[in-house]
């Protein structure tokens, strides 16, 4: 590994540079290309780089973030620097990763020169600048483009960059990638995001999933409050989830808002299926009921040593128009009455079914074709 560090000049204009390259014979280059106030030091661009850097690319970046400089100018003059540089050296396959202001200097690069091999990662790229979107939807080269799902995007401009064969967009969940009060949230956007860049790199597209409709069944016992440790030891079957009383509710996802907070009302001891991909809600039922049949007794030794109660719930996922079978059979009634179940509930969540497919990777998503 060689580091070289200074700085290139051309219209007036003078950036520091940082490359790394793996040996003087490497053929791959990844140009990395800042926002104004997001240097290659943070962490999307950072770990952007160490994803080309392990697959062997050599890595220059441009550090012109945080300084005062003619954004109009700045596309002009780093592109000098860029040609200047490969007139240089002899790679054969490069890459972008722009963010914000980098995507203006990438948009100059790629329709000004003929590289049609040339692939890019964008970052939230500047689509209200004409040149910007007319590269994105005129060129040809292979891009993945990552949106912040903050309800500020100009949707039909983010409607049409979909629709091209050669892009592939994707949303975060939040205004930035990494904009969750969680840290196992952000981290999982992060890696999620550098996984999918792993693919475009070696592939040149990203192998995308369709949501596939799945249900969930699950018995919950509960009461005012109750050794967990017991009920666990008597059944035999460790609980999928179990909380106290009082406990805060801590959401696994989403926004956390500290001045809002709530408690759990009861203690309870939970068994679930996790999700199974199926719309049968009947087959999904007959498994759990078979899992507990031998249990009746002691549920119900249970219920009157602590004053439990409980209940059955499932809950199908429903996604591009599948409809659930919804039977409830005598075995399934014969085991809740048994156990004096309170009620047997269906917590049935179904999305939005049209032409444009949704994909799902943790964190983030995608809209468009199927790939």
């Amino acid at each position: 590994m060689q580091t070289t560090k200074g700085t290139m000049e051309a219209l007036g204009l003078s950036i520091p540079f940082t490359l790394n390259q793996k040996n003087n014979d490497n053929e791959k280059l990844v140009i990395v290309l800042p926002d104004k106030e997001y240097s290659t030091q943070a962490p999307v661009l950072f770990y952007a780089r160490r994803v080309f850097w392990e697959d062997n690319f050599d890595v220059l970046d441009f550090r012109y973030a945080f300084q005062e400089l003619d954004e109009d100018i700045l596309p002009v003059a780093v592109n000098e620097m860029i040609i200047s540089f490969l007139q240089e050296h002899h790679y054969t396959t490069i890459h972008f990763v722009s963010m914000g202001l980098g995507s203006k200097v990438a948009a100059y690069f790629l329709k000004h020169q003929v590289y049609p091999g040339v692939h890019a990662v964008w970052f939230s790229p500047h689509i209200t600048d004409e040149k910007v979107l007319q590269v994105l939807l005129n060129r040809q080269n292979k891009g993945l483009i990552f949106f912040g799902d903050d309800g500020e995007l100009v949707l039909e401009e983010v409607q049409v960059l979909e629709e091209k064969e050669h892009l592939t967009v994707g949303y975060a969940s939040g205004n930035d990638y990494l904009d969750s009060y969680w840290v196992e949230t952000s981290l999982d956007v992060l890696q999620s995001i550098m996984k999918t860049m792993q693919q475009f790199i070696k592939h040149g597209k990203v192998e995308l999933i369709e949501d596939k409709s799945e249900i969930k069944v699950y018995l919950t016992l509960y009461g005012d409050d109750f050794p967990l440790e017991e009920v666990t030891e008597k059944l035999g079957i460790e609980p999928t989830r179990t909380c106290k009383k009082g406990d805060e509710m801590v959401p696994p996802h989403g926004t956390y808002k500290p001045a809002i907070k709530r408690y759990y009302p009861d203690t309870s001891w939970e068994l679930d299926s996790g999700y199974i991909e199926s719309t049968d809600v009947e087959v999904e039922f007959d498994k759990l009921v078979d899992k507990l049949r031998s249990k009746i007794f002691i549920i119900n030794e249970l219920r009157e040593k602590y004053n439990l109660k409980s209940y059955i719930q499932v809950v199908p996922q429903l996604y591009n128009g599948d409809t659930p079978i919804l039977t409830v059979n005598k075995k399934l009634i014969n085991f809740a009455y048994r156990i004096q179940a309170e009620f047997i509930d269906y917590d049935m969540y179904i999305y939005p079914f049209d032409n444009t497919v949704r994909f799902e990777r943790d964190g983030f998503y995608f809209k468009g074709r199927k790939l």
